[in-house]
Parts: C-alpha cells; structure tokens; sequence
C-alpha cells in the first residue's frame, strides 16, 4: 500500500510528513478513487517550495490567467508547504495548471523560520505536478511561450539547470538524504535565487506599469520568461560561490543582470505579450491565393563591422506556386535593391525513396494546397513541411518587439508604431515525416574545408582529423588505447565506432573508444557500446594539456535499416545540447555510409513548431521600410574634455564643479537645448538604470542608488533656462535621507540614443543643490 493510501485512510497533516517518497507526482497523491466519472469530487494534495512555503494561496487555475479567481478551487498551504483540496474534479486536475499566490505579510518560507516574506510573488506548475517550486514555474512559462510538450518543456528547464532529476520532485526533501541529495540542494539553492530575482522584478514591472491597464498574466509572463532565459547564468553562479551561498547577493549581482527584465522596453514586450494572446487563426493559403504577399526582415552580420539589412517577399506566382524574392538594402545608394542570388555551397543529402539525394538546402519550392501551404526542399518529398499560422492586427502597436532581430532592430525609430491596416502573422511549420538529413559543405577541394577556422592549421587531406573530401563531414574514429597518435582517422564502417566494453574512470579523450561530436567551439565524447548503451562525455581542452574528459550521460544508440540504409542513430542529451547550442530539432543524430565514408546527420521530427519570427502583410512592410533608418547605426561621439570627479563623502579625491563650470563645459561641448515636449514620455537607458521621463513634471527612476541595485525612485524634473532637463530625487541610505539631482545637457541626439554631458550632485538638503559641487561627465544613454 503507498504511503498516499495511507494517508487517506488516516490523518492527512500527519503522514504526509512520514511519507519518505519525494516524487510528488499526481498520480501518486490523488485520489482516484473507484469511479471513473471525470465530475466525481476527489482530493489533491501537494506541497509548494521555496523553501516550503505555509500560508500561501493555492488554486487551480481554471482560465489560466494567473489569479485563484473566486469560482476556483482554492486551497492554503500549512506548515511543510503541505496543501490539499478536497473537492476538485479529475476533469478540473487534468486541465488546469496549479497557481500558488504568495501573500506578503502572510506567507511564512521555512528557509527562514517565523520570518512573514515582504514582497509578494507567484508560482506556477503544469498540469501533472503537486509540486510547485520557482522550477516547475519555468517549466510551466516554457509550455505557454513556446508550445512544447510538458516533456519537453522540463527537458529544456533541466539542460539550463544542468541536471536529469525530475523537476516536479521535492528537493527540500530530497537535499536532507539520499543518492541525489547533493543535486538536490543545488537545485534548491537555484530555486532560491530565482526566487529574489522574481520578486525584484515583479515589484519593478508594477512600479513602472502603475498607470496603465496591464493584466498580470502578461506581466507574471513576462518576469518569467526573462528569468528563464538566464537560468544558465544563474546556475553557475551558484555553482561559483561554493559555501559562500546568499540567494540575495546572487540575485542582486551584475552576474546575472540578463535576468531582469529591461525597464525601458517594458510597455513593448507587454503589447507583444498581449497581442499574443489576440491571435485568431489564419488561412495561410487564403491569404497568398488572394493579392496580399507575406514579409519577412532579416539581418546578418557580413564581417565585424558590418550588418546587411534585406526582406524577403512571399508572393503568389501562378495557380498554386509561391515564390520567394529577396531585397537588401544597399548602404552605398541608401535604397533598397533586389538582391542578387548567391551561390551558397552548402547541400543536405536527404534521404528519399531508398538513396540519398543531395540539394541546396535554399532550393526550396512553396505550393498551394487546398488550404495548406507546402514547402519542399530540392522537392523532395522527404522534405515536406506545411505551414499554417494565426494573425493579429498590428494596429496601435509599437514596430520594434515585432521584428525579433536584434540587429535589424537598431535601425528602427522605437517611436514608430503600426497604424490601421497593418496584420501580422506567427507561422507554425508541421513536418508530415522525419526527415534524415547529412550535410554537405559542397566546397571545391577538401583544403578548402574548415574555412574561417584556424589560420596556422594546414589541412593534409586523409592525414588525422584531416577531411577526405569536399564533403567536410567525416567522422573520425578514436581507438581508446590511450595514445593520440593512434586517432583520428575517418570512419568508414558503422562497426569502427562501437566498443566491445566501456572505458574505466576515463580520464582523457584518448581513454575512449568512440567518435568526437563537434558544435561550433563545443565538443563531446559519444563512446557507442555494444548492446546499445552510449555514453557521452564533456570534453574539456586545457592551454598545453591532453584533452580531458568530465561529466558523463549515458543513453541508447540503435542500429536500424532506413529505406535500405543503415543508420546508427542516437540522441544529444538536452544537458550537452543546451550548452553546445544545438537546436532541438537537430538533438536527435545518426551516422550513415556514404561515398565510401561514415558521414553525420540528424533527424528533423515530424511534429509542430513555430520559427518565433512574424511575418507580415504589405501594409504593416511599408510601415516598417518607412521606419528603418540606416544613420540610427552611426556612433555618438562622448565629450569627455570636460569631465571633472567629485565625491562628496571624500572631497580630496577631486575639487569638483559648480553649476557655472557645468553650464560653460555643456557650451564648451556644443550643447543643444532640450525641449519639455520632446522629453514627456521619454526612457533614457544608463548604465546604472532607466529615468523614465512622465507628464507634469514627473518621472521614474529604476536603477542602482548605493548598494541597491534595484532602487526605484521618483523624481521631478524640468527644463531650465540653459535647455538642460534637471532631475530630482530623495534616497535614503542607513536612515538618511540625501538629495540628488543630475542636470542633463544635450550634444546630440537620434531616435535609439543620446549623448550627454551630465552634472551629478547629492547634498543633506535640498537648499544646499544650489550651491554644493558635484561631478561633469560625458556619457551615451539609450533613447526608448
């Protein structure tokens, strides 16, 4: 009898504690009992952590919208972070993620002992789980931005984390004992840091979005998905700090500053948020079959200094045909141009109908079909793809968050917005099979393989880890005798790269029988044991040393025949492909003979997903070419001459500049005066924080004062006579209340940024900013 029968059958407060089992799964602690009726009242229990946390709000979240709404099922955690409900349905368990709302004043982390938590905080898990951490919340913001599968959404949480535990399992349980118990409180050190990260930045998106209409659904999005995006950085600065571990020294450090959301843009990334929830399906087909064309922006980096702007255009071209043209931007004319087509050397041999056929992978047809557009490379039916997509009406919305490039971003005035009329579309791509896919580097001859790689390395064709041909994609064996000397040559049988037995304790690359895996500057050890275990090992490259070998991750390799090929496949551990970049649909992999040598590939799933870039019809691309402006690239220059260093708290560091030195260095500098109406509305972005400049003289400082890095302050600021905006504010520091004051003088300025001459003061009292000195400096802020 499980311990959850026990616990029904006796006191629930009680054995909850003695059940030693920490995978809170539900199928382990609901009720099932013996009627299938989905509507039969049943009872849930779980547990919810920080630390587990008592007097916190539990609900199911029926709408999904990130409250316990009245009409929901709401429960209260107690002591060990246990809550239960008692009269819940299985439909309503099967449907609806767990929500738990942490009350400031009320909620009681048993991390610290009768100590009421201050700043309020939400916590989420997907359906299936009991368990609710800040980890299962990732996992949850995974599934709603990207769609995946829960399976995969934990998959992707546990390569960020570094770790295969189960993410919906009690690691303050299983911190105290166990095989695991080391992992585990690492996990529940991260989950701690996450946990101050998430309240910091929930209270500062409210501070910033005090005055508009924001559901917190978007903002609970949005602090979330930031967070997770610095999950990596998070984990190995607790890694870093060893014994020395404070979750609030870690969260407020520069380390992990990608973690905060980005004060200045925030009202964009809430529109893009809420226009994602505007969706409505769309008819692909039917909108290239009409007069309508689809739009895509893109930018590429040409070398260092360089960024090459273009669209693509989707466009109808006969009963059922779509053709793609391209248009760069042609920096020399400032005009757009048509782009010539460029001779691309790299193919995809793909498997088709019993061989394999090599195309350019841009060789790709586009047909209508009924109410489906399909995409073939090469034409192959191995390669077909179908698209289908939802639209929002852009109107009203900021243009920048909408292009997801980061560089073709740059070149767009952030003021712009779409007018009525502009439509954008989010595609989703279905492969109706998997597709076996080698690549092919396609280049004249094998000494040409690897270019733009090590310059001093000669390549000798045939010699070790030298390419055999113009392929560029061999596979090179490793004898696992222990001598280097000994590896290196390419594969030309499956069977040269599978073992008799493992290594023992390895400790470099030469210890192992197998072949090296390589992505980008990443690189793993796959070691193929007969029977179909393999084991991949984290290669490690020291200054002058042999390669060593560390973390290992075992799973299955199989030999199967694939329309008369034989293919070894296997698949990238999401851990290893996280930090090596693979994309997810490139994780699963296999070798094959061909052309007399063992080549690689990988396997593109026959399932859904989206490209997370918009698309967008002709009147919303007018609107965005109108708003691109290649100058907003050019680099201010800082006027530094005049720079002068003061600290008030030690006066002997410099002698400091009054009002008067500033206002003839701002002259000296050729200032430019400010007008109140182009200030109203405006975020300037500093590297220390954001001033939000509002109507009426008003405005918000989010930012560093002192040793807070995360101080929010209002200001008061206007327009002197000299056309400087002066800003206002009060801080206090150890209980005392000091004035600050920074005159901001204009040199120039465009749309994305602004260089300044800035005058920095702080005094006891507001009287004496009139006449204390304070220090000059030239800066470049960020215009939003």
């Amino acid at each position: 009898m499980t311990c959850f029968k026990i616990l029904i059958m006796t006191i629930i407060s009680f054995l909850l504690f003695a059940c030693s089992d920490i995978s809170d799964k539900a199928d382990e602690l609901i009720d099932t009992n013996d009627d299938d009726d989905p509507q039969t009242s049943i009872l849930l229990s779980g547990k919810v952590a920080d630390g587990y946390l008592s007097g916190a709000k539990v609900c199911l979240d029926l709408n999904n919208n990130k409250a316990c709404d009245e009409n929901e099922p709401v429960t209260f955690s107690t002591a060990g972070g246990v809550f239960t409900f008692d009269d819940v349905t299985q439909a309503q368990i099967d449907s609806a993620p767990l929500l738990v709302e942490i009350i400031e004043g009320e909620t009681i982390d048993e991390d610290n002992p009768g100590v009421f938590i201050d700043k309020k905080y939400t916590l989420t898990a997907p359906v299936g789980y009991t368990f609710v951490s800040p980890l299962t919340t990732m996992v949850q913001s995974e599934i709603e931005d990207t769609g995946i599968s829960r399976e995969e959404a934990e998959g992707s949480v546990q390569a960020k984390l570094g770790t295969t535990l189960d993410l919906g399992a009690d690691y303050v349980a299983g911190s105290i004992s166990g095989a695991n118990s080391d992992e585990f409180e690492r996990l529940h050190k991260v989950a701690r840091v996450t946990t101050v990260v998430l309240q910091t930045n929930i209270a500062l998106v409210e501070d910033v979005l005090t005055e508009t209409e924001t559901s917190f659904e978007d903002l609970l999005g949005l602090v979330v998905s930031q967070v997770l995006e610095a999950l990596n950085t998070i984990t190995e600065q607790v890694e870093a700090v060893g014994e020395n571990f404070d979750p609030t020294v870690i969260a407020e450090s520069d380390n992990i500053d990608d973690a905060n959301v980005n004060a200045a843009t925030l009202e964009d990334d809430i529109a893009e948020r809420e226009a994602a929830r505007e969706i409505a399906d769309a008819n692909i087909a039917e909108v290239l079959g009409g007069e309508e064309s689809l739009h895509f922006f893109e930018a590429h980096h040409r070398d260092q200094n360089t960024i090459e702007f273009s669209y693509g255009t989707v466009t109808k071209t006969g009963e059922n045909t779509i053709n793609i043209l391209h248009t760069r931007y042609d920096q020399g004319t400032n005009s757009w141009v048509a782009a010539e087509d460029e001779d691309d050397r790299h193919s995809i041999c793909v498997l088709d109908n019993n061989s394999w056929h090599c195309v350019d992978e841009n060789m790709e047809t586009m047909t209508i079909e009924g109410n489906t557009v399909v995409v073939k490379t090469g034409g192959l039916d191995a390669t077909r793809t179908e698209i289908t997509g939802v639209s929002v009406d852009l109107a009203g919305k900021n243009i920048k968050p909408f292009l997801n490039n980061p560089e073709f971003s740059l070149v767009i005035d952030p003021t712009s917005h779409f007018s009525a009329g502009t439509t954008g579309y989010k595609l989703s791509f279905k492969r109706t099979t998997p597709m076996h896919a080698l690549y092919k580097e396609n280049v004249a001859a094998a000494t040409d393989c690897w270019q733009g790689g090590d310059n001093d390395h000669v390549i000798q064709v045939g010699q070790p880890f030298n390419p055999t041909d113009t392929w560029c994609n061999n596979v090179f064996i490793r004898t696992g005798d222990g001598n280097h000397m000994t590896d290196g040559m390419a594969a030309t049988t499956l069977n040269d790269l599978i073992s008799a037995t493992p290594a023992v304790n390895p400790r470099y690359i030469e210890d192992i029988k197998g072949a090296p895996i390589f992505n980008r500057d990443f690189e793993l050890m796959a070691e193929f044991v007969e029977g179909g275990i393999v084991n991949y090992y984290r290669v490690h490259y020291g200054h002058n040393g042999p390669a060593a070998v560390g973390d290992k991750i075992s799973a299955n390799w199989q030999l199967i025949t694939m329309e008369e090929q034989s293919l070894l496949t296997f698949t990238i551990p999401d851990v290893f492909a996280e930090h090596g970049d693979i994309r997810r649909e490139e994780r699963a992999q296999f070798f094959a003979v061909h052309e007399g040598y063992v080549r690689n590939g990988h396997i593109e799933p026959a399932d859904e997903h989206s490209d997370n870039e918009w698309v967008f019809n002709n009147a919303a691309r007018d609107q965005i070419l109108t708003a691109f402006d290649y100058s907003l690239l050019a680099n201010f220059s800082i006027c530094s001459a005049e720079n002068v260093d003061f600290d008030p708290k030690n006066a002997a560091l410099g002698s400091g500049a009054s009002a008067a030195e500033f206002v003839n260095a701002a002259t000296n500098c050729n200032s430019v005066a400010f007008s109140a109406e182009e200030v109203i509305g405006t975020t300037l972005a500093t590297d220390f924080g954001f001033l939000k400049f509002k109507a009426a003289g008003i405005g918000v400082f989010l930012g560093e004062v002192a040793n807070d890095d995360h101080a929010v302050l209002v200001f008061t600021w206007s327009v002197n006579a000299n056309g400087h905006i002066v800003v206002n504010a009060q801080a206090s520091r150890d209980n005392i209340t000091e004035h600050l004051r920074l005159t901001l003088a204009k040199i120039e300025k465009n749309t994305r940024q602004i260089s300044l001459l800035i005058f920095s003061q702080e005094a006891p009292s507001e009287n004496e900013l009139s006449t204390i000195k304070g220090s000059i400096f030239g800066n470049i802020w960020g215009v939003y």
